[in-house]
């Protein structure tokens, strides 16, 4: 199982505000299930989505879908602009997702950081 994905935040179609899809089997296997409600967290400049029901949550905006792509079924997580924008993620920005059963941390990846480590 993937521990760690990197991904852009696109401009989602017919609009200008950010938009990040989370698509494919990944999603599954590590606990969001289509039908499944997520809870959504920002603290300490992250986003944790989750689907534990027994964490303390601010709210919970998203449901795992089911996507048809090439005629299958895909599980997909959608974030829209107006979630993204508010806690400062835009189009353009590179995220990491740090993956682990029921739950996705999202954060700013900082290209600048981590020239300097390289």
């Amino acid at each position: 199982m993937l521990q760690f994905k990197e991904l852009s935040i696109q401009k989602a179609p017919h609009s200008c505000l950010p938009q990040l899809s989370l698509q494919g089997k990944w999603l599954e296997e590590i606990g969001f299930c289509v039908g499944y409600a997520v809870n959504v967290i920002f603290a300490d400049s992250c986003l944790t989505l989750t689907t534990d029901t027994t964490v303390d949550t601010h709210y919970c905006v998203l449901m795992v879908e089911s996507k048809l792509m090439r005629k299958r079924p895909r599980t997909q997580l959608l974030l829209n602009g107006f979630l993204l924008k508010k806690y400062g993620f835009n189009t353009g920005d590179r995220v990491g997702l740090h993956l682990s059963p029921n739950r996705i941390q999202i954060t700013k990846i900082n290209r600048f950081m981590l020239a300097e480590t390289a």
